[in-house]
């Protein structure tokens, strides 16, 4: 209740961030495994929430315009009828089903696909040009169409949620930590010609605290399917403006008590 209580506070307004004049370290890292605690557990299915509608609507287009070959998993091997190689390029996306070849060369104009062999599956791309190939043995047997990979996709969809979980944790949580260290560092050296200053570890607090508001906001973006490289800006700017806005609102607190004038007066 304490921590939900904070989190409303410090996306309120910049009042609340007092608080962080009288935290230790330790309690900025409680507050930030909670935060990273609660993105996760909100973040993980709000993800695979938009994975799956994006995964369904891409399997819809491609039944309509029935671009997936014909082949079929039989004892943890692939076959088809389809003269081999077969190989289809949708604009810089290419499918390759070879049962003829253990590693098909790529073909020309494509950035990014699928390499079927008759014993593995390979995802591939200009980032990951040699991926670890997939045991077709791991898939279930039948006809590969587009109902097999909806049934494939949904059964999936619980052990990615338990695993998406638990590195979307330790990413808040890491990522938060460098960023809040980052900024503290940086703010420290320009605090050193500033009258009344902050310590670092006074602004290791503040900026623990503007990690919420932050986090907050690119979840509501994440919500309606925003970009990353958009969503990143409006976390960024949120947290400048939080951090910056609450080390302002708060400095006169560093004052003696006769020397200020409080809020409350």
């Amino acid at each position: 209740m304490d921590f939900l209580r904070t989190l409303l506070g410090v996306c309120s307004g910049m009042r609340f961030y007092r608080l962080a004049l009288d935290w230790t370290a330790g309690d900025a890292l409680k507050h930030l495994l909670k935060l990273a605690l609660l993105m996760a557990l909100i973040g993980a299915p709000l993800f695979l929430r938009n994975s799956y509608h994006w995964a369904t609507a891409a399997l819809a287009q491609l039944e309509h315009s029935k671009a997936l070959p014909e082949f079929s998993i039989e004892k943890g091997r692939v076959r088809t009828m389809l003269p081999q190689p077969h190989v289809r390029v949708f604009r810089d996306f290419a499918l390759v089903l070879d049962t003829t070849s253990a590693k098909p060369p790529k073909p020309a104009g494509a950035n990014a696909g699928i390499t079927i062999t008759a014993n593995s599956i390979l995802f591939w791309s200009e980032i990951n040009p040699n991926p670890t190939p997939i045991d077709v043995s791991f898939f279930p047997g039948g006809r590969v169409d587009a109902a097999y990979l909806r049934a494939l996709l949904r059964e999936s969809l619980w052990v990615s949620g338990f695993f998406l979980t638990i590195m979307m944790f330790l990413g808040v949580f890491c990522l938060g930590l460098l960023q809040v260290v980052t900024f503290g560092g940086l703010a420290s050296f320009v605090e050193q010609g500033i009258e009344p200053s902050y310590r670092f570890d006074q602004l290791f607090c503040f900026g623990t605290l503007a990690l919420s508001p932050a986090a907050i906001a690119a979840l509501i973006y994440a919500a309606f399917g925003v970009g990353f490289d958009p969503l990143l800006m409006v976390y960024m700017i949120v947290f400048a403006i939080y951090f910056t806005g609450s080390t302002t609102a708060c400095r006169r607190l560093l004052l003696p008590p006769g020397a200020r004038v409080d809020d409350d007066e």
